[in-house]
């Protein structure tokens, strides 16, 4: 779907729909029309795959003993696709994205706490195992939740 195909009433039910979880009735009084409409708009955006997943409760996951890692990777041409097809099916992984710039992928994995170097080390060694050449590994431990704000 083109961003011309996406109108302000489609992108303002977006932004309160990632503000967090309303019913079909709060949207439509936040967005100024019908709980009929909201329905058909949000059918219309899933159907069209703008809306990937409805997402029920954010945790801060550092109260409940958990580690965000971001890793950034620069890997060898031929094997991101090689890559990427492993890490999408990972558990511990939460985000990846495939990137320009320092890094070819860049993923998000999130351990418990007390294991952080373990889970790095885990997911190094399946690469490795996988015969995945990564060039560049760089790692960042996330200490404290400052904002995660996931709007257009």
């Amino acid at each position: 779907m083109a961003m011309n195909d996406v109108d302000e009433l489609d992108m303002k039910i977006l932004r309160y729909m990632c503000e967090g979880l309303y019913s079909y009735e709060d949207l439509a009084r936040k967005c100024g029309t019908s709980r009929n409409t909201v329905y058909r708009r949000i059918a219309k955006l899933e159907e069209k795959g703008i809306i990937k997943r409805r997402v029920m409760a954010i945790p801060d996951f550092g109260k409940i003993g958990f580690s965000a890692v971001v890793i950034g990777m620069n890997l060898n041409p031929k094997d991101v696709e090689k890559a990427i097809s492993f890490l999408k099916v990972q558990h511990q992984v939460k985000f990846l994205w495939r990137t320009y710039g320092h890094h070819d992928i860049i993923v998000t994995i999130l351990c418990d706490k007390d294991d952080v170097g373990t889970c790095i080390y885990n997911l190094r060694k399946a690469l490795e195992e996988l015969n995945i050449a990564v060039n560049r590994f760089d790692v960042s431990v996330s200490v404290m939740w400052e904002k995660m704000l996931i709007t257009p």
